[in-house]
């Protein structure tokens, strides 16, 4: 009997830690403190605001500090810097300097997207994600569990490309993929010869299915796998010759261990 609740007291603790480590990162200080809001925000100030307009000498902090809050409101969707540049009242030119310096600061990264070599797919488009969580849900303002958000969708893949960028192997690569035709696979993973779709469903419940996308990425690429992160589901299929496996966010590290 006890050896019948062991695994289910293990998978409701990896339940627990993730619904923590989602919403507030997962920053040593913040992790374990007892005031994450207040821990974020002197992290926000001293490591992302001051440190870095002291190393990189930034001329506009005020637009520094509105670039910052303007990226964390948009995680996931297409980066128009001309727009942004419009919206912070200064050149292009200074907001691509300034996204450089976030992603030198280890606080973001733009994300390319993977390019095949088919005439169909975007190559110059970029997406913005942040390294932490927590970071993120500081500039945006909020600090509420996952289920009570009205951004759920971008807080989890945020969090699913954070722990994908920490598990990129070393000569690997992380992209998003998307075609003219809007068809769009939230992240590729490759390392080597092997190629790993990732989606990332925030919707709990309903039936599994494959989307559109991933099967025209499976039939373009024929991918080792393809992994749909969701809360509800854990099963698998085929696709063609591809691996497919709905799995749980706190099971995604132990998926693409096996996958890689």
């Amino acid at each position: 009997d006890l050896e019948e609740k062991l695994p289910l007291a293990r998978q409701e603790e990896r339940e627990r830690r993730f619904a923590r480590h989602v919403v507030v990162g997962g920053y040593p200080r913040v992790w374990l403190g007892a005031d994450p809001g207040g821990v974020l925000a002197d992290l926000a100030e001293a490591l992302v605001l001051r440190d870095a307009s002291d190393l990189f000498r930034i001329g506009r902090p005020d637009a520094f500090r509105r670039l910052l809050r303007l990226a964390a409101s948009q995680v996931g969707g297409l980066v128009n810097l001309s727009e942004w540049a419009a919206v912070l009242g200064v050149s292009r030119d200074t907001v691509a300097s300034y996204v450089e310096i976030l992603e030198s600061s280890h606080v973001l990264v733009a994300l390319r997207p993977f390019a095949g070599g088919r005439r169909s797919e975007l190559t110059r488009a970029q997406k913005v994600f942040f390294v932490d969580n927590g970071v993120r849900h500081h500039l945006v303002g909020d600090l509420r569990p996952l289920e009570d958000r009205a951004d759920a969708g971008a807080a989890l893949e945020n969090w699913v490309f954070s722990e994908l960028w920490k598990a990129v192997p070393t000569g690997g690569d992380l992209n998003f993929w998307r075609s003219t035709s809007q068809a769009e696979v939230d992240f590729v993973l490759s390392a080597g010869s092997t190629l790993v779709g990732i989606e990332v469903k925030a919707a709990t419940g309903g039936r599994p299915g494959i989307t559109r996308s991933a099967r025209s990425f499976g039939e373009a690429y024929a991918p080792k796998a393809l992994l749909v992160v969701n809360r509800g589901v854990d099963t698998t299929s085929d696709l063609g010759g591809t691996h497919v496996r709905w799995v749980r966010p706190p099971d995604l590290a132990t998926a693409l261990a096996e996958v890689l």
